[in-house]
């Protein structure tokens, strides 16, 4: 029927026929109920729903602090260890072994919790490049960090590839 834009709090309905915003789904204390645009801004201007609006953005802030503080914990241990030894052992450790066993469980291949920090680290801190060698028709994100590009290439799903930085020789999907 129309467009529909996902909010803070759930998913708008844009209706063309009268062309504005008319319902909204929103989840509140584990319950959905489906309310128009003017309830949910009574709701958030009530005195609970600025307690919540305000406790939702204090859990944000809190994560981004713990993630800001990971990353900064990282770069610490960057300074006394070799980089190269870690993608290394994480290479080994989404070999075939791996692969079988995500499979085994019904799921595509995919990061463990070590691959998927130091994945997050490399694109949330550093610029995109452009490097045609490993671009293709599909969007397409390349950072390139202590000798390796990382990519990740969306289409219906995403997939994160690793290369070598001198020779581009791919070492790693997940």
């Amino acid at each position: 029927m129309g467009k529909v834009i996902k909010g803070l709090s759930g998913m708008l309905k844009f209706d063309p026929s009268i062309n504005h915003i008319k319902k909204v789904t929103t989840r509140i204390n584990t319950k959905t109920e489906v309310m128009d645009i003017e309830k949910l801004k009574a709701y958030l201007d009530s005195p609970e729903g600025k307690a919540e609006t305000e406790k939702y953005f204090s859990k944000l802030a809190e994560k981004q602090k713990l993630k800001e503080a990971r990353y900064r914990r990282f770069e610490k241990w960057l300074e006394t260890n070799d980089f190269d030894k870690l993608m290394y052992r994480l290479i080994l450790e989404h070999g075939e072994e791996w692969r079988e066993k995500c499979w085994h469980k019904g799921y595509e291949v995919y990061s463990n919790n070590k691959l998927s920090f130091v994945t997050s680290y490399v694109f949330d801190n550093l610029a995109p490049i452009s490097v045609p060698k490993l671009e293709n028709m599909f969007p397409t994100e390349i950072r390139f960090f202590k000798g390796y590009y990382f990519r990740i290439m969306h289409g219906q799903g995403s997939v994160f590839d690793l290369y070598n930085g001198d020779d581009f020789k791919h070492l790693l999907s997940a």
